[in-house]
């Protein structure tokens, strides 16, 4: 290069060296009058002033064409100019690097991409314009917002106001955080700032489906109000009989009465709490993992002569039909299971009812079924008479004193062994509560 630079210089020197001694030529050699002389000058500095533009054009061309064929992309080193062989090196070096970054950067938005696509709860990333600049689908499907797409204002996700508040939140900064009910289900929302040299620069949505969390959250302030009640009751018959006592206001003919409410309260309460117990157990898995072959049989008939007496007090036939079938199980949560399912059609059947307790195998399953002749279960309650302190009839259970606990508790000891209930009902004619095993 340098060499063809120095080489137009020299013939341009020599150009205009030509046509400035033309002139004097003329004068001297030909003897030409001074008038043709100046001519001939004027003629010469004209020509001069063409060609030297001319040829600088080029020459120019000539020189620069190689640099601006250069492929950027894949720039090769030039033999005829060696003073650029750095600068090709250099630009190849960087590109190979861009490449190895693009393709790192593609790796990474492809593994993100599969990430948040398989991922149940919804993320939304937002730009420093509040615009939409990625999602996944959840976060569409969540939202109820299919159509939206990148580049979209963000309130395009939800007009909710208090989805907008928690964003808004975000961008000046401060952690959002909101739960909403989207159709059936409880959402928690958290919006978070994006912070590039202590600037908001976007924000991060994610999208949290807290439905089965918010249930049992109002699963257990109803346990908790229905256990206040369910104690503060025979406490308070105890505390009022023990305040007549006190005061001398019971007859010493009447003192045995008044004992024997307080004993029955007493074993009301006691056999709360131990369901209660039982039933945190049942809740938390936090049974012994003991478990063995287990003959149901041995456990059907053990719960008949448990609870004879109690049957036999009002004129209740139980009977057993058991085959010799096992199950692998925890001994214990299951005599309860069956113990609970057996007192229950005792309590609510008819003055002399009948209750049998069968141990089946059906079409390659092992079953407990548990028959009655009671006054049955109308249609609308069969769903909910394994929930916590649910009762068809107040009245009844509370003359029978159950604690309202028995069917969860088996509809816990079913799910901990991995097994289905069944209730069929027809009213004034009895229950049958059958408990499925899967092998």
């Amino acid at each position: 290069m340098k060499k063809k630079i120095y080489f137009f210089i020299v013939l341009t020197a020599f150009i205009a060296f030509l046509f400035a001694f033309i002139p004097m030529l003329t004068l001297t050699v030909f003897n030409v009058s001074e008038t043709v002389s100046i001519i001939i000058a004027a003629a010469s500095l004209l020509l001069a002033i063409i060609a030297v533009p001319l040829l600088a054009n080029a020459f120019s061309k000539k020189i620069v064409k190689p640099i601006d064929e250069l492929d950027l992309e894949s720039p090769r080193i030039d033999k005829s100019y060696f003073e650029i062989d750095n600068l090709i090196r250099k630009i190849g070096r960087q590109n190979r690097l861009i490449d190895q970054q693009m393709i790192d950067l593609r790796r990474r938005q492809v593994e993100f991409n599969a990430i948040t696509e398989n991922m149940a709860e919804g993320i939304v990333i937002l730009d420093n314009k509040s615009e939409i600049l990625s999602y996944n689908s959840a976060a569409l499907r969540i939202l109820g917002s299919e159509n939206v797409k990148e580049g979209e204002h963000f309130i395009s996700l939800s007009r909710s106001r208090r989805f907008v508040a928690a964003v808004n939140d975000a961008f000046e900064g401060n952690h959002g955080e909101v739960n909403i009910t989207l159709g059936s289900q409880v959402y928690q929302i958290f919006a978070n700032p994006v912070m590039i040299e202590n600037q908001v620069n976007g924000a991060v949505i994610v999208m949290l489906d807290i439905t089965e969390k918010e249930k049992r959250e109002e699963m257990r302030r109803e346990f908790t109000s229905n256990v206040s009640h369910e104690l503060k009751t025979p406490l308070t018959t105890i505390s009022g009989i023990s305040e007549m006592f006190m005061s001398g206001m019971i007859a010493v003919a009447d003192i045995p009465k008044f004992a024997k409410n307080i004993h029955d309260e007493s074993t009301r309460l006691l056999n709360l709490i131990n369901d209660i117990i039982k039933l945190s157990r049942l809740d938390e898995a936090n049974i012994p993992d003991s478990k063995e072959e287990v003959n149901l049989a041995d456990l059907a008939e053990e719960t008949r002569q448990r609870l004879s007496i109690a049957a036999a007090e009002r004129d209740i036939e139980i009977t057993v039909a058991a085959k010799p079938v096992t199950v692998l199980g925890n001994r214990s949560v299951l005599s309860e299971m069956i113990y609970n399912l057996t007192d229950n059609a005792i309590k609510y059947n008819k003055e002399g009812g009948k209750v049998k307790i069968e141990i089946v195998l059906q079409e390659g399953k092992k079953l407990i079924r548990v028959s009655d002749t009671g006054i049955g279960i109308p249609p609308e309650y069969t769903g909910r008479i394994f929930e916590r302190f649910y009762r068809v009839d107040k009245s009844h259970s509370r003359e029978v004193g159950g604690t309202g606990l028995g069917l969860s508790i088996v509809k816990h000891a079913a799910e901990y062994h991995g097994a289905t209930l069944n209730v069929e009902s027809i009213v004034d004619k009895g229950t049958v509560i059958s408990v499925i095993f899967k092998d």
